[in-house]
């Protein structure tokens, strides 16, 4: 495999009878597999052979490879006298020498360093019932166990001196400066951590009753969208000659088309495209399972990233990296920089650059091209309908028909007309203000 990355057979030979020739073979093997272009794998190949010749006259060991003897190795460049090898400052020389080193503990040579992560004894334990007496999902616990160190850095690891009021207090800093969904996320954690604890024997129940949850109003917002022809705008940014061009627009179309949520596109996998029933498969929030239709235009652009833009290997998610080494794409911070990109490509003035726009602009297009509220509830799997109505207040067709006209003072006042019988529309429309009138 070598000879993938070099041709003259000097070179090869030289190579071959580094101190790291008889590894060679395997880490080139391994370099075409995770995606390394001819530059890149080559690249890493020339310094995997630069360090065994620096090692091999100190008496270190291949096996000795760690973090430090690599930063050593790199930090000798200015001085090098090497036999042929280039001089210079090799900027991402450190990165790929740990290239070389992950194969090397791939294949048993060097042994990983083990895990020294220290955690909080309450961390660990709180992590351990969320995990079995809770079955919450590995995002739920991420987020809920980094609030919960913040917190212990506020009140001390100490349950039993806990108060209500100094709970409350560091609820208060550590929501601080962050929207309404992060301070909810600090509430519901505490709470949780504070149960578990009382559960154990560690504090009173009470304390967690005194985290109130945060004020919040609903409807006081309009949800951030674009129009039609923005979103067209942002899909003919995607340049579809090249893999990362394919790919960004099968992702966009799934967040304009169907409105699925960041996640929802992380978790896809090659197997929830059912290809003959037209359907594709979603696990949301809560693990709740569903299916949705497939339209023509997502389907076909799922199918030409697959065939044209997918690298070739025995990964089971859909969704891959655009470079080297291939992975599925973990973060959901990756798909909104993916939309931004083509926000900014498209010259578009949009409220907002992340992934979520995209669902927000597919709820109210559907809308306004005459879908009901109950279906779009639906296809954004939203379990109340209450959650959707907020799509209505950007439908002007709809608002016009609830609206009163604004009358000037000197204005004569209009004739008292019968009441009318809402529409069905009005009726879902006005829902939610309904259920809040009591009868007197």
């Amino acid at each position: 495999m070598l000879e993938t990355f070099f041709e003259k057979r000097f070179v090869l030979e030289r190579f071959r009878a580094s101190p790291v020739g008889s590894h060679l073979d395997g880490f080139a093997t391994s370099l075409l597999a995770q995606g390394y272009s001819f530059q890149a794998g080559g690249s890493c190949l020339r310094h995997a052979v630069h360090l065994g010749r620096w090692m091999d006259p100190r008496g270190v060991p291949l096996s000795a490879l760690d973090e430090e003897v690599s930063s050593s190795f790199v930090g000798h460049f200015p001085a090098c006298d090497c036999y042929d090898e280039r001089v210079g400052s090799h900027e991402r020389a450190l990165a790929r020498v740990r290239v070389f080193r992950r194969y090397l503990q791939d294949v048993g040579v060097v042994a990983r360093p083990p895990l020294t992560v220290v955690d909080d004894p309450l961390v660990t334990d709180f992590v351990t019932w969320m995990r079995s007496q809770r079955g919450a999902s590995e995002q739920t616990i991420k987020a809920f166990s980094r609030v919960v160190r913040r917190l212990l850095s506020r009140v001390g690891n100490e349950p039993s001196t806990y108060t209500s009021h100094a709970l409350r207090k560091a609820v208060v800093a550590l929501s601080e400066g962050h929207g309404d969904a992060t301070a909810e996320q600090v509430a519901t954690a505490t709470r949780s951590f504070l149960r578990q604890l009382a559960v154990r024997g560690h504090c009173s129940i009470d304390l967690a009753d005194g985290i109130p949850r945060p004020a919040q109003w609903s409807q006081t917002t309009l949800p951030k969208h674009l129009s039609s022809e923005d979103v067209e705008k942002l899909l003919a940014t995607c340049d579809v000659s090249t893999a990362t061009g394919l790919r960004d627009r099968a992702v966009m179309l799934l967040l304009a088309r169907l409105g699925l949520r960041a996640d929802d596109v992380l978790r896809l996998r090659l197997v929830d495209v059912d290809w003959k029933a037209a359907t594709i498969r979603l696990v949301g929030k809560g693990r709740h399972e569903s299916r949705l239709p497939l339209p023509q235009e997502v389907g076909d652009a799922l199918l030409a990233y697959i065939d044209k833009g997918r690298p070739r290997i025995v990964e089971k998610h859909l969704f891959l990296t655009a470079r080297a080494p291939w992975a599925p794409i973990r973060n959901n911070s990756t798909i909104s920089q993916l939309v931004e990109r083509a926000i900014l490509r498209a010259g578009v003035d949009a409220p907002s650059f992340g992934s979520h726009l995209l669902r927000h602009s597919a709820a109210t297009s559907m809308l306004r091209e005459g879908a009901s509220l109950d279906g779009i509830a639906s296809i954004l799997r939203h379990r109340s309908i209450d959650t959707t109505v907020i799509y209505a207040r950007v439908d002007e067709r709809l608002l016009t028909q609830v609206a009163q006209p604004w009358l000037s003072s000197d204005a004569p006042s209009p004739s008292p007309k019968p009441p009318s019988t809402p529409t069905p529309e009005m009726q879902t429309f006005l829902r939610p203000w309904f259920a809040e009138v009591s009868p007197c």
